[in-house]
């Protein structure tokens, strides 16, 4: 993990970034609250790229740059975009992350001697600050799925992770394009991936803009 690497780039981003903030639906609840995501680790088909969606809805995303020659790439190696959130998605995930279910997550569910995948949702709101990390370990609804293990490590989860995690990173990946762009930039093997098909509003450019500003897609 790049502990220090996610504050950095949100600074870029939100200097470069012309947006003002708009009343959403949801009350203050929505304005009120930020979303960190950040995934990393897990092999070649594995998203890594790190997320902060702020309470206007505006997604600010970034990537390493493993090629080296994106078109996108910004002075730190990285490869940085921003998107607006539509408001009813980002009203919904703002409820779903709120709800009691996500609520009732432990921290931390990880699969004690292995190595996998890393995905840490960060929420920060009304009632403070919270983080639930997933590590290595697979959601109820893919535990039938080839080499899918319960989280077993001491002080954390046990057991599979409820679904309501795996539904809120669907949710942001789909709502702020993330799952799309981490594909463009790191894709995987699978061609038939439906992460490789973005709709048209996630389809990065193969020009980078004027003076190496993030694009508002």
């Amino acid at each position: 993990m790049r502990g220090n690497a996610l504050p950095l780039t949100v600074l870029a981003l939100s200097a470069l970034c012309a947006c003002q903030p708009a009343s959403r639906g949801g009350g203050n609840a929505v304005e009120d609250t930020t979303i960190e995501v950040e995934r990393s680790g897990g092999g070649a088909d594995s998203p890594v790229y790190r997320l902060r969606i702020d309470g206007n809805g505006i997604a600010m995303f970034s990537a390493p740059d493993a090629s080296g020659r994106h078109p996108l790439r910004h002075s730190n190696g990285e490869v940085m975009a921003m998107h607006p959130l539509d408001e009813a998605q980002h009203v919904a995930l703002v409820g779903l992350l709120n709800s009691q279910a996500f609520a009732a997550l432990a921290p931390r569910y990880e699969a004690g001697g292995k190595n996998g995948a890393l995905t840490t949702i960060t929420v920060a709101g009304r009632a403070g600050k919270r983080r639930v990390t997933q590590y290595a370990v697979a959601c109820l609804r893919d535990s039938k799925r080839p080499g899918a293990v319960p989280s077993n490590a001491i002080g954390a989860g046990s057991g599979f992770v409820p679904d309501v995690f795996c539904e809120a990173v669907d949710l942001i990946e789909n709502a702020s394009c993330a799952g799309y762009w981490s594909a463009q930039i790191r894709p995987p093997r699978d061609p038939s991936d439906p992460r490789l098909s973005p709709p048209e509003r996630c389809r990065l450019p193969t020009q980078g803009p004027p003076g190496g500003a993030p694009p508002m897609l």
